[in-house]
């Protein structure tokens, strides 16, 4: 391994050290009976009257939450000396206030962006952006900070939302029987990709994934489909739910990581005629919801330093290995990855050439 990523390996272990201590001092602990309890948006208040989203679990002595269920419905719960809160914690509420996508100007994306948060008068509280392609029904990227936490929360019962960007017609491409149907009509009825319609061989695959938040309201706002790609299943629950896993590894005490995660290029897979022909995997009408080649998740610190660069084949069926991407100058990962199609082939790039960029103006020429 080379010098200046050992280097980085322990920047990151000394952020964690950090984050350790801070945890530890945190006057107000909050438990994961709170936490799961809790169905109201957790945030601070400015001395100028601005919300924004608590993304930490640490609550120092005398600070106060707000607990937002609706705009009109705000309850202020304060951490006390006595290191209890008063009044107590967990709250809920009959309806709360779901997360939503706004439209805001990022030149970094070349489709559409969204603020995926909530809006108190008048003001976004941002959880994460999602560069969304409306035409083409495809998630670009998503950008996110993930912050340390000592316990994940039981993921809460969620329904995908829409927000006005795709119809209910290019959402049900996700869905077993109409994926199956679209091998059908890429391949012919005697396709033997997908044997049944009910098997789940590629689903809803998320970008910023539910578990690298802590509240009820946070991870489930990561359900949306601006947030998530046609990914293999399996590939979805082995090699890269391992990559999230290793990123929230590295935190899990404290301090925090910026994340970047995307998907470019559309896979073709051969039709069974001599000689095959390579056909694109469109699971919608047209040019809508193609299913991604190769995804990828570049992780920094909050300084913006280098900690990790993956990047992964989206496709089950490959007789071997590919190719990286040209502009990957592949460097070893810093965990343990299959190298199998059903896990998910993966390379680790350096990020000396600029990846981002390269990767950015590859999605733009696919």
């Amino acid at each position: 391994m080379k010098a200046s990523r050992v280097l980085q390996y322990l920047l990151v272990c000394i952020a964690v050290a950090l984050g350790l201590v801070l945890q530890a001092n945190a006057d107000c602990p909050l438990s994961r009976p709170m936490i799961e309890g809790t169905n109201r948006i957790f945030t601070n208040r400015d001395l100028s009257g601005n919300y924004a989203p608590k993304l930490i679990q640490s609550v120092q002595a005398g600070e106060v939450l707000h607990m937002i269920c609706q705009p009109d419905d705000i309850v202020q719960t304060t951490c006390e000396p006595d290191t209890n809160f008063n009044p107590p914690l967990p709250m809920s509420c009959i309806y709360p206030m779901p997360a939503t996508a706004t439209i805001v100007t990022d030149a970094s994306c070349p489709a559409t962006m969204y603020s995926i948060g909530y809006t108190i008068n008048n003001q976004q509280l941002e959880l994460y952006r999602a560069c969304y392609d409306r035409t083409n029904v495809r998630a670009l990227f998503t950008t996110h900070t993930v912050y340390g936490k000592t316990f994940f929360p039981a993921r809460p019962p969620v329904y995908f939302s829409l927000d006005n960007v795709l119809s209910p017609a290019d959402a049900s491409t996700f869905m077993p029987s109409s994926i199956y149907g679209a091998f059908r009509r890429i391949f012919g009825e005697n396709q033997t990709y997908i044997p049944f319609s009910r098997d789940v061989v590629i689903n809803r695959g998320h970008l910023t994934p539910s578990a690298d938040f802590l509240y009820e309201d946070q991870m489930s706002a990561t359900f949306k489909y601006v947030n998530v790609v046609p990914q293999f299943k399996t590939i979805n629950d082995r090699n890269w739910e391992a990559i999230e896993r290793w990123v929230r590894s590295l935190i899990h005490g404290g301090g925090s990581l910026r994340i970047k995660t995307g998907a470019v290029g559309t896979l073709k897979l051969p039709t069974d005629s001599e000689p095959p022909v390579l056909r694109p995997i469109i699971l919608g009408d047209d040019t809508k919801n193609p299913v991604p080649e190769w995804m990828y998740k570049v992780v920094r610190t909050s300084t913006n330093q280098p900690v990790a660069i993956f990047l992964t084949y989206n496709n089950i069926y490959a007789p071997e290995r590919p190719n990286a991407l040209k502009f990957c100058e592949t460097v070893p990962c810093p965990i343990f990855l299959p190298n199998t199609a059903v896990d998910g082939f993966t390379y680790c790039c350096n990020d000396t050439n600029n990846f981002e960029l390269d990767i950015t103006m590859y999605a733009l020429l696919a």
